[in-house]
């Protein structure tokens, strides 16, 4: 781990007491979402005024006494509606506005909900309390800084101490503001107490390219990004994106065209730049990512940000975001990580509204569309979700994921027959372009799923096998195909061998002891079933088929109240409708029939 990632995550994990934490996907190292590369704008006021609308749900009922509305406040948080939280607390402060108890956390909140008019008041009356307060300084040198006031956001970052995360933040951006006061030299040596450090070496390169761009120096900014690209290894998607233009910019279209293809095919989802590919073959213009101060400031907020959300740190990451986007209001990647967060936080409505600003014609576009189907369907709107999903299949007749999650959520609503009409396209698509390959083996498991469940199981089996082929041992495909042979009575001991490779490679997976603890009950080996059946209820406790599983072997091991005890408790956990009178039956009779008939 580099010099400057232990520093962040010592520093980060320090910031428990003033953010709160959610888990996020993981980011690329050093200054660029990988999910970015996998699917992997605001105006002054934050975001800008369409999507805070379309974002924050309508506040919370007024609450009329001042403590009540601090505790709803804190629930919210707690709950991760952030947007409540802030309605509530802004609440609490407007009864006892110089408490700082409330407004500290107030200023927290309305800055990670991109609420920028109401942060920027706050920071003041915090900054008069507390006139080194951190995040108080940046909101302020950020509206500074917009509107082109560059000597007040120097005086306010130049009184920040230079310790914990604002080592990092403070240079950086300080860096921008003189470049933006006319002296890119003074700007180039405040950032170079970064250049000595293993990590945080990236960051100073990448910013040095920048702020020489800005500069009018292309010859600097060339040696830097040679440098990046040649210690890099496999460049990021970011310092792909903005070296690849910059050598567009500047003479070298052949340079730019070997990164843009070297990146591109690289891994699942890299094609992302095919449209900066395509755009250079054609030899049209590339406009510039950071042509001002303003933009080297966002960028450096925006590459700050993917580190906290690394770290797992999002709420902060949040903060950094939405002060990006308040000086670059057009800054589509911000946009794009923005709506990550937001996703994972399991915030859709607020998702949705980020990724419907990124731009259809932008190379992120066809990403965040597929997104907004899977939070409309996370929200339980299905049938916008499936209409997004068939407008994208339109849109692009070679593009496969759109059919793949089709059928997936038509799978998961158990129109079984409908999904696999959705899968068969998905696959047809593949194939017509090229052939099955091993990162496809999911698309192969959930369509065996859906065809074992519409009653294909010559088609299903063969896609499991075949998903085997390309995964080898992947225990959810393993697990599957064995638990099928056992309930259809074949090849019981080539699905014994199989299950029992699967909990070696999942054994905490309660889903996967259930199949292995069922086939030992299939081969009449009850204790064996008994032992594993126990530990599968242990880790899936309020599954209504294993516990069933588990009553079963109970009884022919004798354990006959225990038994009953268990088919209760399968009752109880809503089972499938057909198996509620075979349970209620066993409770009644216990098991009559040879489990070799079963």
């Amino acid at each position: 781990m580099s010099n400057l990632r232990v520093f962040l995550r010592r520093t980060v994990w320090s910031q428990r007491a003033k953010w709160s934490r959610t888990a996020f996907i993981a980011l690329a190292a050093g200054f660029v979402p990988a999910a970015c590369g996998a699917e992997s704008p605001v105006q002054s006021a934050g975001l800008d005024t369409q999507v805070a609308q379309a974002a924050q749900p309508a506040p919370p009922p007024a609450i009329s006494s001042p403590y009540g509305a601090y505790l709803a406040g804190l629930v919210a948080r707690g709950n991760g509606d952030l947007d409540a939280a802030t309605d509530y607390m802004l609440q609490a402060l407007r009864y006892d506005p110089d408490n700082p108890e409330v407004l500290f956390p107030a200023l927290q909140l309305a800055a990670a909900t991109g609420r920028q008019e109401d942060a920027a008041g706050l920071s003041a009356r915090v900054l008069e309390r507390e006139p080194q307060h951190s995040l108080a300084t940046l909101i302020l040198a950020v509206e500074a800084a917009r509107t082109g006031d560059m000597d007040k956001a120097d005086e306010l970052l130049a009184g920040l101490p230079q310790r914990n995360f604002d080592q990092v933040l403070v240079p950086m951006l300080r860096a921008w503001v003189q470049t933006g006061q006319g002296d890119p030299d003074g700007g180039l040596e405040t950032l170079s107490v970064l250049k000595g450090d293993r990590g945080a070496s990236v960051l100073y390169g990448l910013h040095a390219a920048l702020i020489g761009e800005v500069a009018g120096r292309p010859e600097q900014a060339a040696q830097e990004y040679e440098a990046l690209l040649s210690s890099a290894g496999r460049p990021t998607l970011r310092l792909t994106w903005l070296a690849g233009s910059f050598f567009e910019r500047h003479g070298q279209r052949e340079r730019a065209l070997a990164l843009y293809r070297e990146f591109v095919g690289s891994t699942v989802g890299s094609d992302i730049l095919l449209p900066m590919l395509e755009r250079a073959e054609r030899g049209d213009d590339s406009p510039a990512e950071v042509s001002a101060a303003t933009d080297g400031m966002a960028e450096v907020l925006f590459n700050l940000a993917g580190l906290l959300s690394q770290e797992q740190a999002d709420d902060a990451a949040l903060v950094y975001l939405h002060q990006a986007l308040v000086l670059r209001p057009d800054f589509i990647m911000a946009k794009v990580l923005l709506g990550e967060i937001l996703q994972k936080q399991g915030r859709s409505r607020a998702a949705i509204a980020a990724y419907r600003q990124v731009p259809q014609g932008s190379p992120f576009g066809w990403i965040v569309s597929l997104r907004i189907a899977d939070e409309l369907q996370q929200m339980g709107d299905n049938e916008a979700a499936l209409s997004e999903l068939d407008r994208l299949a339109a849109e692009r007749p070679d593009a496969y994921e759109p059919m793949m999650r089709k059928g997936n959520l038509l799978r998961i609503e158990e129109r079984f027959d409908e999904a696999v009409v959705a899968y068969d396209e998905a696959v047809a698509r593949i194939e017509r372009g090229g052939e099955i390959g091993p990162h496809h083996w999911s698309l192969l498991y959930f369509r065996g799923i859906a065809l074992e469940r519409a009653d294909q199981w010559e088609r299903a089996e063969a896609d499991f096998k075949h998903a085997l082929g390309l995964k080898p041992e992947q225990p959810y495909v393993m697990n599957y195909l064995a638990y099928s042979w056992v309930e259809k009575k074949q090849n019981l001991d080539e699905a014994e061998a199989m299950l029992e490779r699967a909990v070696k490679l999942r054994p905490r997976d309660g889903y996967i002891v259930d199949s292995l603890g069922w086939v030992y009950y299939r081969l009449g080996r009850y204790e064996e079933a008994v032992t594993q059946l126990e530990r599968a209820v242990e880790l899936r406790p309020q599954d209504p088929t294993i516990n069933d599983h588990l009553g079963d072997a109970f009884w022919q091991v004798g354990r006959k109240h225990e038994a009953r005890f268990q088919w209760h408790r399968a009752l109880s956990l809503d089972p499938e409708e057909d198996q509620i009178p075979v349970i209620e039956k066993k409770i009644e009779d216990g098991i009559t029939t040879p489990p070799e008939d079963i």
